[in-house]
């Protein structure tokens, strides 16, 4: 059985003092609001010796609650994690204070996330949350299936073993009442009496496992469960088609139970049984691999289903015209400060038609320049070879609006064209009318999936909704043929290429991911356009 050797506890124990960025945890105290808490003797203890520390005000609130975040930022720096590796967390942006907390934490190996994907880095965290991760952090392991407590029966199965662990190195324990209260939320006094166990204790060869008597020796110990992983990350199967395998890897592989429990979270789109997933009907859902043996150890793939005629949908040429993030015939208008990332041009009306960009042409003078433009302005006025490129690029803009109106339908009339917090897989939809977009709609689907939108009137976008693209889906694969005004609202966010036959419009501080070619004009409004 693996030793324990510590760093000495007072230089550790400065590590306490990084325990939350936005709320000091150990902050300055000299009050006794921890006089008569059972916790004194350690809390006064680290006071004493100027290590830890409260609020501002003096106090140091030992029962209040911390965040799950704070206790990985603790156990980091107790423990000493310095490495760090990507994370995925769908709650955790780069840019939070405990992106890097969490990104040690799971380089270190003794966190793992939620089945959907989150880890609720806000959130408050429990007992028996902070028992599993000492469990792990310490690599604990108890040959009882003994729970020592009074409400053993509330206890969940996934740390069950964990709580069992702790409470025999002593690192967690109950309360007068005999309870340990599994759900409870964890707080300042526990965390910082919990950590320090935790971090002091050494495993030894005899240690006697909770409600047990002396052994000569221990029994064969369990090797535990280190990580979970799937070959796939994201399917896309046909509804009533093959079915799709999925491969989950337990490590090591010398780990006691290898056991894996599967679950869809749609079964009306797709059943899962040992791995082999049946996809039933067109949608999306989420597979989740979880040990038998720690419940905390769970992996996700996403799966999408999609119709036959949907799978081999091929992208829209776009030729020349794909040199452009914004191309007009009649031209393209800007209230500053609008951000366009790619090339404009407007074809066959001139340079004049290029307002509010500020242009400096470019001493060669086939091109302009603008603030407001990474990339560069064309116009037919300039020198050759730019009006023949345009002349050619307009040609192929007009093309590729007439190929995506060809297509073949796979839905005719859907929603009435109101698909306003609608999910939309990939395939060719076909409208005799206009689209409204009054809320959220997400595009779901893979990376190569192709999406063809027809519509004979115009597009409506209302302020502050979004397209978005989930399980890969990327903007150059989607296109929204319009006959009529593209009007994309104040404060929204637009995925795709628009081919529209008249104007398109963008809002104040709208945003675009994809490409806006116009048979008329486009008019920006502070807005932001970032060619895929």
């Amino acid at each position: 059985m693996a030793k324990y050797f510590n760093k000495p506890l007072t230089l550790v124990l400065c590590f306490l003092m990084v325990f939350s960025v936005t709320t000091p945890v150990f902050g300055v105290t000299s009050s006794d609001d921890y006089s008569s808490h059972w916790a004194k003797e350690t809390i006064q203890s680290e006071i004493s010796s100027g290590i830890a520390k409260g609020y501002p005000d003096g106090s140091f609130k030992p029962d209040n609650a911390i965040t799950r975040a704070e206790f990985f930022s603790l156990a980091n720096n107790v423990f000493g994690f310095t490495s760090s590796m990507d994370t995925t967390y769908t709650d955790v942006s780069n840019d939070a204070w405990y992106y890097t907390v969490i990104a040690k934490a799971k380089a270190a190996g003794y966190i793992n996330g939620y089945p959907d994907g989150s880890i609720h880095p806000e959130g408050n965290i429990s007992r028996q949350e902070v028992a599993v991760l000492i469990s792990n952090l310490k690599s604990l392991t108890s040959a009882s299936n003994t729970i020592p407590f009074t409400d053993a029966s509330t206890i969940a199965s996934w740390s069950k073993q964990a709580i069992i662990a702790v409470a025999k190195a002593n690192s967690m324990i109950g309360y007068p009442d005999g309870s340990f209260k599994p759900e409870a939320q964890i707080t300042r006094a526990e965390a910082l009496v919990a950590i320090t166990n935790a971090f002091d204790h050494v495993t030894t060869d005899t240690e006697i496992p909770v409600g047990e008597n002396p052994i000569e020796e221990d029994p064969e110990e369990e090797t535990l469960i280190s990580d979970i992983t799937v070959e796939e990350t994201t399917m896309t199967l046909t509804a009533g088609g093959t079915v799709g395998i999925i491969t989950a890897t337990i490590t090591p592989e010398n780990a006691t139970n290898h056991n894996v429990n599967w679950t869809s979270s749609d079964t009306n789109i797709a059943t899962v049984e040992d791995g082999i997933v049946t996809p039933i009907a067109e949608g999306t859902a989420t597979i989740t691999a979880t040990s038998a043996a720690d419940r905390t150890k769970t992996v996700t793939t996403v799966v999408t289903v999609v119709l036959e005629s949907q799978v081999s949908t091929k992208t829209v040429n776009l030729g020349m015209a794909s040199n452009y993030a914004i191309l007009a015939k009649t031209g393209i208008s800007s209230v500053p400060n609008s951000a366009i990332t790619g090339n404009i041009g407007v074809s066959p009306i001139d340079s004049t038609a290029l307002t509010g960009f500020s242009l400096t042409a470019d001493a060669t003078n086939e091109f302009s320049v603008s603030d407001q433009i990474t990339g560069k302005a064309y116009a037919s006025d300039y020198t050759s070879p730019t009006p023949s490129n345009l002349t050619t690029a307009i040609s192929n803009m007009e093309t590729a609006f007439t190929d995506a109106a060809g297509r073949a339908a796979d839905y005719t009339e859907l929603y009435s064209g109101d698909i306003s917090g609608k999910t939309l897989t990939a395939g060719v939809y076909k409208w005799g009318t206009s689209v409204l977009i009054n809320s959220n709609v997400t595009l779901n689907g893979g990376p190569d999936d192709v999406w063809i939108f027809q519509i004979s009137g115009g597009i409506t976008q209302a302020n502050g909704t979004e397209i978005i693209l989930t399980g890969g889906a990327q903007a150059k694969n989607i296109f929204w043929q319009a006959s009529e005004t593209v009007s994309i609202g104040t404060d929204s966010h637009f995925e795709g290429i628009v081919l529209s036959m008249t104007n398109i419009t963008l809002g104040t501080n709208s945003s675009v991911n994809g490409r806006l070619l116009a048979q008329t004009a486009v008019t920006l409004n502070a807005s932001t356009v970032v060619a895929p």
